[in-house]
């Protein structure tokens, strides 16, 4: 049992195949010399031991509902006969409701292939550094390092929002069972890697397809800047300093000009959702010309006829699995206020025609409607997003103008009124909102409810918690029984642990 990092770090790299972008990047095959001495010998071999990393990573959102996980948990939709998704939104994540069916048991049963991939963006560091410059130029090497650097930070960081403390580990060598670690000590560490990898990260690479599904410059700041507001959540005493540091990080981001608010329309609006537009920061990539599919999408249960071909006849085919309840909608968009997200993101909202008509129409690029196939990457970071994290992180360090026109900014891209009111919580709450509404599908929800600590408030989601579950770690996913059994030092989280 005391070799469990090493043989994740094995398996993983052995398995990394099907990373999406352009080809070359997308094609790496399964190969079994990847821990051998024959390994590691030239560009080639580190950009697919790195590519290894990146597949694995991609594995994981591909077979469960890892993308939506936090969409879900809150509640607010009406979840018809998805009685997994509703056991979720109740926190029931226990029952025997939360199946294999889409994948919502995975992150309960086991959390081996986000391990697989850090154990195989490890060894790339390792390996890659140890290359001489006769077997890979400076440059490359530099940069695959950093790539690898980028993709364990960002699995520690899906990590610590998922379970909170987790085991921690940055060597392929090391082979001793490790307890967990607290998560705020991860994300430091992490946050010294991802500062490395953006110094010699690219701002932008020449190939197109590489945008936002490949580690940039950009996208390791935006990362440190989430931690940053992760971890004011859970340090209080530092919460001042690491608001200010995510200002300044996502001030990082914008000053690079490579990344900018596109106008919402139609047209506009399925180019930044398909993926790669000059919006998106970083991104899992679904291209479908890449042979990507999966069911696990959100896409997969808010739309039907004409746009996606229903998995039952529901309604004739006109009726959605899950649909956003009318009464939150109503939060979100007041009746007699103008929003262009509201007239472009929805069909039907309030299920005029039957109770499951409403289409959320975020992530309609469809290629095969028969087969439900999509065309639309899972966005994790875009611009419109980091403007309102630098938005929220002003606010919190007192800066209410300088958040108000960011806030702004975002509400007339989207054709809405100006926000006029008073600053400190009013503006706070605002911020937040327009979070929930502008990144609403993105898999954000819960996590920002966590970090604020809006959990615990009944008017922000369903599933509230109370202030003492939430300290008990109800907010996570159970540890994974499979881990435990192999590392006995792993304990479970206390609520889970009842």
């Amino acid at each position: 049992m005391k070799r469990w990092f090493k043989i994740w770090c094995i398996a993983g790299i052995v398995a990394g195949a099907g990373l999406s972008a352009c080809k070359g990047f997308l094609d790496v095959k399964p190969n079994d010399r990847f821990t051998g001495a024959d390994y590691w010998r030239n560009a080639d071999d580190a950009q697919m031991g790195v590519n290894a990393a990146y597949s694995q990573m991609r594995d994981q959102y591909t077979k469960c509902i890892q993308y939506n996980f936090a969409d879900f948990r809150p509640g607010n939709y009406d979840f018809w006969n998805k009685t997994n998704f509703r056991a979720i939104s109740q926190n029931l994540l226990r029952s025997s409701l939360v199946s294999g069916t889409d994948g919502t048991n995975v992150p309960r049963e086991s959390w081996e292939t986000w391990y697989r991939s850090i154990a195989s963006a490890n060894l790339a560091v390792v390996r890659i550094n140890g290359m001489t410059s006769d077997q890979i130029g400076d440059v490359q090497k530099e940069q695959l390092v950093a790539e690898a650097r980028f993709v364990r930070s960002f699995i520690y960081y899906c990590l610590v929002q998922n379970y909170g403390n987790v085991p921690f580990q940055f060597s392929p060598y090391e082979i001793d069972m490790k307890p967990k670690m607290n998560q705020v000590q991860i994300l430091d560490s992490c946050i010294i890697d991802l500062r490395k990898a953006a110094q010699v990260l690219p701002v932008a690479y020449n190939d197109p397809t590489y945008r936002a599904v490949r580690a940039t410059k950009g996208a390791a700041l935006t990362l440190i800047a989430h931690m940053y507001m992760w971890q004011a959540g859970f340090d209080k005493a530092r919460a001042e300093e690491l608001n200010r540091n995510a200002a300044n990080a996502c001030k990082e981001v914008m000053d690079l000009g490579v990344y900018k608010l596109l106008p919402y329309t139609e047209e506009t609006m399925h180019d930044i959702f398909k993926g790669r537009s000059e919006e998106g920061i970083w991104e899992i990539s679904m291209d479908v010309n890449y042979g990507n599919v999966t069911g696990n999408f959100l896409a997969q249960w808010v739309l039907h006829q004409p746009i996606l071909g229903t998995a039952t006849n529901l309604y004739g085919g006109l009726g959605s699995e899950i649909t956003i309840k009318r009464e939150y909608m109503d939060i979100m968009y007041p009746p007699g206020e103008s929003d262009n997200r509201f007239t472009l993101w929805f069909d039907d909202p309030y299920n005029t025609v039957n109770p499951q008509s409403q289409m959320f129409l975020k992530f309609s690029s469809v290629s095969d409607p028969v087969a439900r196939r999509f065309d639309a990457n899972m966005i994790i970071f875009r611009y419109a997003g980091l403007l309102l994290l630098r938005a929220e992180a002003l606010a919190n360090i007192g800066d209410d103008d300088g958040a108000r026109t960011l806030l702004n900014e975002i509400r007339l891209r989207a054709q809405a009124s100006d926000y006029l009111g008073a600053g400190g919580q009013p503006l706070k709450d605002a911020i937040f909102l327009e979070r929930v509404k502008e990144l609403w599908g993105e898999g954000h929800r819960w996590y920002d409810l966590v970090r604020t600590g809006r959990v615990t408030d009944i008017s922000q989601c369903e599933n509230v918690l109370t202030q003492d579950e939430f300290d008990r770690g109800a907010w996570t996913w159970p540890t994974p029984i499979s881990a435990m059994r192999k590392n006995p030092k792993i304990t479970q989280t206390a609520y889970w642990a009842q």
